[in-house]
C-alpha cells in the first residue's frame, strides 16, 4: 500500500519543478482563503496592471518608445478613474438613496393592491388568504429591513477602509506596472532554474486571459451603454444605478443578468404598473440580453477562454462558496489557470 503510493507521488511529482509548483498553488490558496479580503486591493491591482501592460504595448507598436507608451497608459487610467469616482459614483450613490427613500412607499402601494385583490377578483382568492399572505410578508419585510440596517451601519464603519483602498489602489497600479521587471524578477528567483512547466501555464493563461479581459471590458462598456439608451428612451428612473448594474452584470457568466433583471423589472412595474410599457420594456432588455448571449460575446469571446459552459457554472458556484463574491467575480480566471496546470503537467500522470 505505502509502495504504491509511493509511486503514485512519484508519479505526479517527477521532477522538482512540479513539486515546487503544487506547494506554491497550495501557499496560495490558504492565503487567499485566509487573508483575501486583506489582500483584495492588492490582488485588483494586479490585475489592472496586467491590463494596463498589454495597452501599454499596444501603444509601443505605433512607434511610441517604453516609457512615453507607459507614461500614457498610467496617465489615461488615472483621467478615466478620476472621471468615475467624480461623475459617475455619486450620480449612482445619489440614485442608490433616491431608490433606497422610494420603497416604503413602494411597499405600502403594493400592500394596498394585494389587499383589494379579494374585492376585485373575488373568484381568484380569499380575504382569509389574503391576510395570511399579508402576515408572512410583513415578518419578511422585517427581516429585510433589520438585515439591510445592519448591512448599512456595517457600510458606514467600513468608510474609512474603503477610503485608504482608494487612495493605495492607483499608488500600488503604478508600482506594479512601472516595476514590473523587478518584482517578476524577484519572484523567479524562488523557482527551479528548468521552468518548462511554468512557462507553458503562462503562455496560455497569457493569452487566453488577455483576449478575455479585453473582451469584458469592452462589452461592460457596450452593454452599459446600451441599458443607459434603452432606459433613456422608456423615460424610465435611476437610469445610472440600472446601466451600471446591467453592464457589470455580464462579469458574472449566465447569474449575473438574471439577477439584474430582478431591479430593473421592479423599477419597471412600480413606474408603469401592468402596462403596455411595461412589457415593452422588460421585451427590450430581453433583446438586449439576448444579443449580448449570441452576438456580442461569441464576436468577442470566440476562442478566448475555452472552457464548457458547464464548467464555468461549476467555477462560479465552487469558488462563490468558498470565496465569496470574489470567488464569483475571478471564477473564469481560477477555471483558466486549472485548466492551464491540467495541459501543462507532465504528460505521463496524466
Amino acid at each position: 500500500m505505502l509502495e504504491d503510493l509511493n509511486n503514485l507521488l512519484k508519479k505526479i511529482f517527477s521532477n522538482e519543478e512540479t513539486l515546487v509548483f503544487a506547494i506554491l498553488l497550495i501557499i496560495a490558496f490558504f492565503i487567499l482563503f485566509f487573508l483575501g479580503n486583506i489582500l483584495t486591493p492588492f490582488l485588483i491591482s494586479i490585475i489592472f496592471a496586467y491590463l494596463l501592460v498589454g495597452m501599454q504595448k499596444r501603444l509601443e507598436i505605433t512607434g511610441l518608445s517604453s516609457n512615453i507608451s507607459l507614461v500614457l497608459t498610467y496617465g489615461l487610467f488615472l483621467l478615466l478613474g478620476i472621471a468615475l469616482i467624480l461623475w459617475l459614483a455619486p450620480l449612482v450613490y445619489q440614485q442608490t438613496q433616491s431608490l433606497i427613500l422610494e420603497i416604503p412607499k413602494w411597499v405600502n402601494s403594493s400592500m394596498i393592491f394585494i389587499q383589494n385583490i379579494p374585492q376585485n377578483y373575488p373568484d381568484l382568492v380569499s380575504s382569509d388568504q389574503i391576510t395570511a399572505f399579508l402576515q408572512s410578508l410583513s415578518g419578511q419585510i422585517t427581516d429585510i429591513s433589520q438585515n439591510f440596517l445592519q448591512a448599512s451601519i456595517a457600510g458606514i464603519q467600513n468608510t474609512a477602509t474603503i477610503a485608504i483602498n482608494l487612495i493605495l489602489f492607483p499608488i500600488l497600479v503604478f508600482f506594479f506596472l512601472f516595476d514590473r521587471a523587478e518584482i517578476i524578477s524577484g519572484f523567479l528567483k524562488i523557482l527551479p532554474k528548468e521552468r518548462e512547466m511554468l512557462r507553458s501555464v503562462w503562455i496560455e493563461m497569457d493569452e487566453q486571459l488577455s483576449n478575455y479581459t479585453r473582451g469584458k471590458a469592452i462589452e461592460i462598456v457596450i452593454v452599459g451603454c446600451a441599458a443607459a439608451f434603452t432606459f433613456i428612451m422608456f423615460g424610465l428612473e435611476y437610469i445610472a444605478l440600472l446601466s451600471v448594474l446591467v453592464g457589470f452584470s455580464v462579469l458574472i457568466p449566465f447569474i449575473g443578468a438574471f439577477a439584474v433583471t430582478i431591479p430593473v423589472a421592479a423599477v419597471g412595474l412600480l413606474q408603469f404598473g401592468i402596462s403596455f410599457d411595461f412589457w415593452l420594456l422588460i421585451g427590450a432588455y430581453v433583446l438586449l440580453q439576448i444579443l449580448d448571449g449570441y452576438l456580442l460575446s461569441p464576436l468577442l469571446f470566440s476562442d478566448a477562454v475555452k472552457l464548457h459552459p458547464v464548467i464555468i457554472m461549476l467555477a462560479v458556484f465552487v469558488f462563490g462558496g468558498l470565496f465569496g463574491f470574489w470567488g464569483i467575480f475571478f471564477a473564469i480566471p481560477i477555471a483558466t489557470l486549472i485548466k492551464a496546470i491540467w495541459n501543462s503537467w507532465p504528460k505521463r500522470i496524466q
